[in-house]
């Protein structure tokens, strides 16, 4: 009787292992998977407009710029949204993003606190914090149209169009700049970026700046601004303020330590003359 019952008890157990195994999918249908999500990595469902973005902050627009404070917390995805316009961006903190653009593939960007870039605007995407660090930069959007973008100062051909000649990371560490205030770093037909120093003993003064400019904060930024010989604002990391053509400029660094701004003049913002 044991004899036969092992025979049966084989059986029954058979068909339960084979249920517990699940049956591998086909090599060629994964690799098309695969395939589909790197040639289309996010799909065409419409963009919303940068104003529309929700991790867009509005902070400020005239007739020549229009600027968002970008927050996007970690494992965390804007929605798709469209650059129409050309634009300038300043990275504050370590930006570790994956940058999805309709219809290419997807790119993996590192980059330090305080590099700036240029694009050119006219295309969707979405910037996701996979690696699970926030990404926070102040982007200005350009309402003039530019042409001829070109990079200034040192290895101009070697840097990313719109990026200062060295980091502000070096900068700050190695004082590899000490003697130079104002870095040149980018220009068009309309505007210049530069990249200015502030630190105890070494203001940053326009007596009568000839054009209007954005001025924008730096992670590191402890700025007193006056405007006109009145004080006008103290402003910290990714703070901006206009600042009119023909007012006299004076920035500080109220802490005494070091300081670090962009500044971005236009150049047919010129005060009128009186005749």
């Amino acid at each position: 009787m044991k004899i036969a019952v092992l025979p049966i008890v084989v059986l029954l157990l058979a068909p339960a292992a084979g249920a517990q195994t699940a049956s591998p999918l086909p090599a060629a249908d994964i690799k098309k998977e695969i395939q589909i999500d790197i040639a289309s990595p996010i799909k065409p469902e419409g963009a919303v407009p940068v104003s529309a973005e929700p991790h867009h902050a509005h902070v400020f627009q005239n007739d020549y710029v229009r600027v968002y404070n970008v927050t996007v917390p970690p494992l965390d995805a804007t929605m798709l949204h469209q650059h129409d316009l050309p634009y300038i961006y300043l990275t504050l903190g370590t930006t570790d993003v994956i940058n999805a653009v309709e219809g290419k593939p997807e790119a993996h960007l590192l980059l330090e606190d305080g590099s700036t870039r240029y694009s050119p605007g006219g295309f969707a995407h979405i910037a996701r914090t996979d690696a699970g660090i926030l990404f926070h930069n102040i982007t200005v959007e350009l309402m003039h149209p530019q042409a001829e973008p070109r990079n200034l100062g040192d290895k101009a051909s070697d840097r990313p169009l719109g990026s200062c000649p060295q980091s502000t990371a070096a900068a700050n560490s190695n004082d590899q700049i000490p003697g130079q205030q104002v870095v040149p770093c980018f220009e068009t037909d309309e505007l210049r970026l530069e990249l200015v120093i502030v630190e105890g003993g070494k203001d940053y003064v326009q007596p009568s700046p000839g054009t209007a400019a954005l001025l924008i904060a730096m992670s590191n930024a402890n700025l007193d601004v006056s405007l006109g010989g009145q004080h006008t604002a103290f402003l910290h990391v990714g703070d901006v303020l206009w600042l009119t053509p023909g007012t006299s400029r004076k920035v500080v660094d109220f802490l005494g330590i070091k300081s670090q701004f962009i500044l971005i003049s236009f150049k047919d913002s010129a005060a009128p003359t009186t005749k």
